[in-house]
């Protein structure tokens, strides 16, 4: 019946192929695995997608691979001339996936946006390592066939909007394009007159890379372009308004400024916050590590590394390395492991917050539970107008770095947990960085932290035993131990700040004075009521 040396699947063949890979994990065709496994190539997988003819082994080795042994209920019994295919495909710096889990709900209505109501523009937004790019690399995956173009480029070493839109222009022209910075009007004419005529889907990772930094601004503006690069601005603004029938889909920790002010449920520009996954689709990594579902403790570990896929990636690593594999022995050190990639990620985000967005992220650390804005705004030392502070509540969370909780018709502000640990670390290096500035100038001048932040949560009971409370007030004692190591030595440097902090101004004092006097009954330090009477104790 099959005297052919080419096969194509039929179209039930399709969805049984289609649900045995879903059960494995793996993309259509950015799954490496797949065609590895099958001794052929990614081309060859997507020609199989296509419904096209391919090479008789590798049509059976494609269907073993995810578990089919029988091929012949997936082959087409009817013979059709081979053509070509119809989509223009170019994957640039897409990577390959080795497998895929959960985010089937954010799957569905990411289809449901571009094919149903069509929209223009989405924004796939969240923390780093949460899987922006790897469900972006799906999503394209599974509905390339429904466009004539599908482009990916990915904007992490920051290249100018002339160079992307001469990549675009060259890919949908068919030859070279140039565009000089003069041309960036045209340039984004001429795309969007290409996005016109042809059904193109144009993905652009990692987009935060061409944002402006806020560290020395007080007010916040996140999502702004940064100099040299304001026309990427001017493209998504084009993109969403101008009348085409393509898509973009751009990948960022940030949201930028264009696509807040123009997107809506109803409208053709959307955005899609990402959260941790799920423990019930968390699970299928630890699956792919060896672990059973009835593995102890992996619940715990989900929840204590909020879902974040890359997180519990990189532990996992170590526990199997460390603890040999033995999950409850982690979870007893009572610690949260972030790891170098992470670590960086995170460092990269907060790196570029304004002063205000930073003052606020160590309040909610040093809270560390959900907490309302006018909270956080009793507790700043200096706290500015109310409107500076929401701006920069909303700017925290358009950088995917806050998470809002809504109990009982209030609104509440909180971090999740690997914001809140490396925020902590970074809390305690500024202080002890601090306190080594001040006793080598014999100036206060240099307390900023230490003076603008309490060690220990506000209007907490005096019980040094309520770990959540005096928490970090304990992180910097144990840093201060080690740097100081003789606890004489300490003991000495500390009643130096302490002389320095004598007969001056509250507002100069600030929460220095109530922070050492926490870091002197830690340490047992033996001090008398009187010796704190000429100390601010805020």
């Amino acid at each position: 019946m099959f005297a052919t040396d080419s096969l194509r699947a039929s179209a039930t063949g399709m969805e049984i192929v289609d649900r045995a890979r879903r059960r494995q994990g793996w993309t259509k065709t950015c799954t490496a695995t797949w065609w590895q496994t099958a001794h052929t190539s990614r081309a060859t997988l997507r020609r199989f997608w296509l419904g096209k003819p391919i090479q008789r082994d590798n049509f059976i080795a494609i269907c073993a691979a995810v578990g089919i042994g029988n091929w012949l209920e997936i082959a087409d019994t009817k013979l059709v001339p081979e053509s070509e295919p119809t989509v223009l495909e170019d994957w640039g710096e897409a990577p390959e996936l080795d497998s895929f889990y959960g985010r089937t709900a954010e799957l569905n209505q990411l289809v449901e946006w571009i094919l149903q109501d069509r929209c223009k523009v989405i924004a796939l937004l969240g923390l780093g390592g949460i899987g922006k790019t790897t469900l972006a690399v799906m999503l394209a995956d599974q509905i390339q066939e429904q466009f004539e173009v599908l482009i990916w480029r990915s904007l992490k070493v920051a290249q100018s909007i002339e160079s992307l839109l001469g990549s675009l222009l060259s890919v949908l022209s068919s030859s070279q394009v140039a565009v000089s910075p003069g041309e960036i009007d045209r340039g984004i004419s001429q795309l969007i007159e290409y996005l016109r005529q042809r059904r193109c889907l144009i993905v652009l990772d990692e987009a935060e890379v061409i944002f402006a930094s806020d560290k020395s601004k007080s007010r916040p503006g996140v999502g702004r372009c940064r100099e040299g690069y304001e026309g990427y601005g001017e493209l998504w603004r084009r993109v969403s308004s101008d009348r085409h029938q393509s898509c973009i889909v751009l990948t960022s920790r940030e949201k930028p400024q264009e696509i807040a002010l123009l997107q809506g449920e109803n409208l053709p520009v959307r955005s899609l916050q990402l959260r941790g996954l799920p423990p019930q689709e968390a699970i299928e990594i630890f699956r792919a590590k060896g672990y059973s579902d009835s593995e102890p403790g992996l619940t715990e570990l989900i929840a204590l590394y909020g879902g974040n896929p890359l997180a519990l990636k990189v532990i996992t690593t170590m526990i199997q390395e460390v603890f040999d594999g033995n999950v409850v022995e982690f979870l007893s050190q009572s610690t949260l492991v972030l790891g170098d990639r992470l670590r960086t990620l995170l460092q990269q985000q907060v790196n570029r917050l304004s002063e205000l967005e930073k003052e606020l992220l160590y309040w909610l650390t040093i809270e560390r539970e959900p907490v309302s804005l006018s909270r956080l705004q009793a507790n700043l030392h200096v706290p500015p107008a109310a409107s500076s502070i929401v701006e920069a509540l909303a700017s925290l969370e358009r950088r995917s770095l806050l998470e809002k909780v809504t109990p009982a018709d209030r609104v509440l502000y909180a971090l999740q947990p690997l914001v809140m640990k490396y925020v902590t670390e970074e809390l305690i290096e500024q202080v002890l960085d601090e306190i080594d500035a001040v006793l080598e100038t014999q100036n206060i001048e240099h307390f900023q932290v230490f003076r603008n932040h309490s060690l220990v949560k506000p209007n907490a009971p005096s019980n040094p035993d309520d770990r959540s409370a005096y928490q970090v007030l304990a992180r910097l004692v144990q840093s201060l131990q080690r740097e100081f190591r003789s606890e004489s030595n300490l003991e000495s440097h500390l009643l130096q700040i302490h002389g320095l902090l004598r007969k001056r101004s509250p507002l100069a004092v600030g929460y220095a004075g109530r922070n050492l006097r926490e870091i002197f009954q830690a340490l047992a330090i033996y001090s008398n009521p009187s010796d704190w009477q000429d100390i601010s104790i805020r």
